[in-house]
């Protein structure tokens, strides 16, 4: 008997507004095993909680009043963010909820123990950014994970963090994924590949698949994102899958045997 992980994307965005500390205590109080956010960074070098470059598709003025004009958080200072609210666009009973900083969800995760998924958003940080970025994970006593696009990022993160789990969701490759699984070890390593759905209509990599989840269970852990449905499920935990992200139409449950 196995227990499957369920890995909430964004929070339990479909019942929260995703990126939030709402979004993130429901996947604490609903039982998720592993909470996936997005860092940015603003204008002033502090670290929130976004996906998005801009502010406009979750962001609101205090009275609900979507905002006329792009607004880049690399624009926007902290304290300029105070201004705005980020819960009214998905529900009236959202109304005020403020993006997280980066220290509130590593106290979240200090609090509760539920491991925090970041997403490879920081890969894509400058050099100074990303520098303070660590600094700061470095100091928490947050369970942390890092998800890399970049075999190199992963193998440095790895010395870095001995005690992170290791997520890569780059190109799939024989060489690749031997040379991450030889360095980090199969149990510290997993390899993510999306499921096709109207959810990853927009992806251009190769989808699950026998082959392919052959090929990854050779070398680590089997990651599945973005499911929505029990059939979804069953067919991912049938090729082998060891965590699965859902946006929170899936709830977690018992163990699955496999």
């Amino acid at each position: 008997m196995k227990k499957v992980r369920l890995q909430a994307h964004r929070g339990v965005s479909t019942d929260f507004p995703e990126n939030t500390m709402s979004a993130f205590w429901g996947a604490v109080e609903q039982g998720y095993d592993v909470i996936e956010l997005d860092p940015a960074v603003t204008k002033d070098k502090q670290f929130i909680i976004l996906h998005d470059h801009t502010l406009n598709r979750t962001g609101r003025f205090a009275d609900g009043t979507p905002l006329p004009e792009q607004k880049k958080i690399a624009d926007t200072t902290l304290e300029e963010l105070a201004a705005y609210e980020f819960g009214s666009w998905f529900s009236p009973a959202f109304v005020g909820e403020k993006l997280p900083r980066l220290e509130d969800v590593l106290k979240l995760s200090e609090k509760t123990g539920i491991p925090l998924k970041i997403d490879n958003k920081f890969e894509h940080f400058a050099e100074p950014d990303l520098t303070a970025f660590l600094n700061i994970l470095e100091d928490s006593h947050a369970h942390l994970a890092f998800t890399c696009a970049r075999a190199g990022n992963l193998l440095m993160l790895s010395e870095r963090f001995p005690e992170a789990e290791l997520h890569y969701d780059g190109a799939i490759d024989d060489e690749t994924l031997a040379l991450l699984s030889g360095s980090v070890g199969p149990d510290r390593l997993t390899v993510w590949v999306p499921y096709k759905n109207k959810d990853t209509s927009w992806v251009t990599v190769e989808f699950l698949n026998e082959d392919l989840a052959q090929k990854i269970k050779q070398y680590g852990a089997l990651g599945v994102w973005i499911l929505s449905t029990e059939e979804e499920y069953q067919k991912a935990v049938a090729l082998g899958a060891d965590i699965i992200e859902t946006t929170g139409s899936l709830k977690p449950r018992k163990g699955v045997e496999k």
